[in-house]
């Protein structure tokens, strides 16, 4: 298993804290960035020679630029995302629409091997039928929603290659619930 260099945007959640220790028990070398909106310092690891953390917002592109710039990811797994407040959707547009394609563009540059989206179940809006198959037609209709499938329709324009979770209820230790 080869190791490589993944950096986690979000990595004071609970989806990112947990996928940086994932990351880390494989070996591989991590660069967690968040800004603590909703995320918390306790969720992170300790620095390590393999885990580095960095304190900025994704909407500041050149705070992700220099963390590419150092870092050099092999990998992207965005979990980043504004969902606080409904009513909030400049946040919501800042982090998962700006954020997103200051990431993206970044991902770009850097020419990285895979990029891992967290979007939302909520993309489809409100299906008359679950299981929701894939090929329902997006309908988002909450600002979370809306951004962040903004910031999935972003990567589809682009050459990075993307894998993108649609994920629904998400729960379990680490939730920031307030």
């Amino acid at each position: 298993m080869s190791k490589l260099k993944v950096l986690i945007t979000g990595a004071a959640g609970q989806v990112g804290s947990h996928v940086a220790e994932l990351m880390l028990a494989r070996g591989d070398t991590v660069l967690g960035v968040d800004d603590f909106t909703t995320g918390r310092p306790e969720h992170l690891p300790p620095e390590s020679a393999n885990y580095m953390f960095r304190e900025g917002s994704i909407a500041d592109a050149d705070f992700v630029n220099r963390a590419f710039g150092e870092f050099l990811p092999d990998v992207v797994v965005h979990t980043a995302a504004s969902y606080k407040d409904p009513e909030d959707w400049y946040s919501d547009a800042l982090t998962n629409v700006v954020g997103s394609v200051n990431v993206i563009k970044a991902s770009k540059t850097a020419q990285i091997k895979r990029f891992i989206y967290f979007q939302t179940a909520l993309c489809y809006g409100r299906p008359e039928s679950v299981p929701i198959p894939v090929s329902l037609r997006a309908a988002p209709f909450t600002s979370y929603g809306i951004s962040k499938t903004a910031g999935e329709q972003f990567l589809a324009m682009g050459p990075v290659p993307v894998v993108s979770l649609r994920l629904a209820n998400v729960s379990g230790p680490r939730l920031a619930i307030g």
